[in-house]
């Protein structure tokens, strides 16, 4: 078993950066981090295990915002297994920074992905916001589609057809 997109091995827990981890999974796919296994694929186990659990608790209600769905187990194996769920009350942030997981390194999301995430929280995409700048022309689209389709001129027919109309807008 090695690190993957969604697999990820902590030996310890030496400091919060985990959570940036957690935040990933919960933005963008569910995976675990198994804590007692090192980062060649070691075994070494968890030492007083139900404590290490309350620690992750408390550092991750702590420190999210908001706190994912996770499950926490303690294996067999003396290693602890905390899977994190994507869910829905996107973006899942630790220190005020959304995060995804990049092969098997966990980095920030930029801006706009981060713009992005807030409105996937909303059930939105950026192509169904309304453009701020509204004296939009189709003249481009209008030429395009003489030259092509021999069409007269763009009409509220072509434009519903196209998807591009809709009753607050106008040709």
């Amino acid at each position: 078993m090695k690190e993957s997109r969604n697999l990820e091995f902590k030996e310890m827990i030496q400091s919060n950066t985990f959570l940036k981890t957690v935040s990933a999974f919960a933005n963008y796919g569910t995976g675990r981090i198994i804590f007692g296994i090192d980062d060649d694929g070691m075994i070494n186990g968890i030492k007083n295990a139900i404590d290490f659990c309350l620690s992750i608790e408390n550092k991750m209600n702590d420190n999210m915002n908001p706190v994912p769905l996770y499950d926490l187990n303690i294996n067999d194996d003396s290693t602890i297994t905390l899977t994190v769920y994507e869910s829905d009350f996107k973006p899942y942030l630790y220190k005020g920074k959304a995060y995804k997981r990049h092969d098997t390194s966990t980095i920030e999301v930029d801006r706009l992905e981060l713009n992005r995430l807030i409105l996937e929280e909303s059930h939105q995409s950026y192509d169904e916001l309304v453009s701020q700048k509204q004296d939009l022309t189709f003249q481009c689209l209008e030429k395009a589609l003489k030259d092509k389709l021999a069409i007269q001129g763009l009409n509220e027919d072509i434009l519903k057809t196209l998807d591009l109309y809709t009753k607050k807008s106008s040709i």
